[in-house]
């Protein structure tokens, strides 16, 4: 099994709940679950922790990660003043393949609600977040937002309690667009800034997660 397969499925596993934060993701044992050597076993575990999915805790090991409650409240208030400005931007100049980009992700956002996979409609919502924010095309506000969205995905995914709900979500998903579209960049910047705190809203660092599942049953649920 090659490495991207391995990183698709550890990365799948976790935003599917079914790696929650805490567990510890040791490397002998991936390699050995995996049939291969620690090597390609690294180098996907390096490839999570940039994107903030796990944690290497000196002398203890590797382990899921999900920002605390006081990280969260410090995660998303970055993402109210730094999202909305690259809404303004993106409205004021994104291109007929932005939108294009855009609008596929809400088609993907729908689908997978229609089909009763909240995740993968939850990580549709991470990927329309992430290109309207590309669409700035300001480097620097991408660099930290794309940060800010990949954790604020990983606290949806383990806390979101209203994660099923889906009919205001992409309502309001639809209207950005829309703004963007039309290039409305006060209404659209106006939409981003009323929008965050509907995600702040159904999280509940109370909710109870699922255990872990073994490594063999990952490894069988993504493979066959």
């Amino acid at each position: 099994m090659g490495e991207q397969q391995i990183y698709q499925i550890l990365r799948n596993a976790i935003f599917n709940a079914e790696l929650p934060p805490g567990t510890q993701l040791v490397e002998s044992s991936l390699a050995e679950g995996f049939g291969v050597s620690r090597t390609p076993i690294r180098a996907v575990l390096s490839r999570l922790k940039y994107e903030s999915l796990v944690r290497f805790i000196p002398n203890k090991g590797t382990f899921v990660y999900c920002p605390t409650p006081e990280e969260a409240e410090q995660i998303f208030y970055i993402r109210k003043i730094l999202e909305p400005e690259a809404t303004y931007l993106t409205a004021l100049q994104a291109s007929p393949s932005d939108l294009e980009r855009m609008n596929f992700f809400l088609d993907q956002e729908e689908q997978f609600y229609q089909q009763d996979q909240p995740q993968n409609a939850l990580q549709a919502i991470q990927s329309f977040h992430l290109a309207v924010i590309e669409a700035c095309k300001n480097s620097y506000l991408i660099q930290y937002l794309r940060e800010i969205l990949s954790l604020t995905l990983i606290i949806q995914t383990f806390y979101d309690v209203t994660v099923t709900e889906t009919t205001h979500s992409n309502h309001q998903h639809r209207e950005l667009y829309e703004a963007i579209k039309q290039r409305d960049s006060i209404r659209a910047k106006q939409l981003a800034i009323e929008h965050i705190p509907f995600i702040i809203r159904d999280i509940d660092f109370t909710k109870k997660l699922n255990h872990a599942l073994p490594i063999d049953q990952i490894i069988t649920r993504y493979t066959l």
